[in-house]
């Protein structure tokens, strides 16, 4: 089994996370080191990718998701939030989980198309690939 992760994409402007596995504690744990890379930045606004592609285990819980994701969703530095996914119900979650803090979020099925969008909503950005 992969470990999840979540790590600069773009220095101080775009953190990516690769999700495997998640249960309801981890969600939280993730959600929290992510908050710490965007407090780190001195960017205005930094963006955010969640990449569900390979993820195999997720909460359910709505409430569970809901308090997991408030320090970072809440926080006024989040940028875009895009997730990256063809499963149904984590497209379902992550647009529920986005509209109750009313954070900019936009679902892809693919990097590219992901890494495209964000680029044209954030041109200070340089190529991502």
């Amino acid at each position: 089994m992969s470990q999840n992760t979540v790590n600069w994409l773009v220095q101080n402007h775009v953190i990516i996370s690769k999700i495997y596995d998640w249960d309801a504690a981890s969600l939280a744990e993730h959600m929290i080191t992510a908050n710490q890379l965007l407090n780190s930045s001195d960017l205005p606004l930094v963006h955010t990718i969640w990449d569900f592609l390979d993820m195999a285990t997720y909460p359910t819980s709505i409430n569970d998701i809901r308090h997991a994701i408030k320090p970072l969703f809440t926080n006024e530095r989040i940028g875009w939030v895009i997730v990256i996914s063809t499963n149904p119900m984590v497209s379902f979650l992550s647009q529920v989980g986005s509209s109750m803090y009313g954070v900019r979020y936009q679902r892809f099925k693919t990097r590219e198309e992901a890494f495209e969008y964000l680029k044209q909503r954030d041109p200070s950005l340089p190529l991502i690939n």
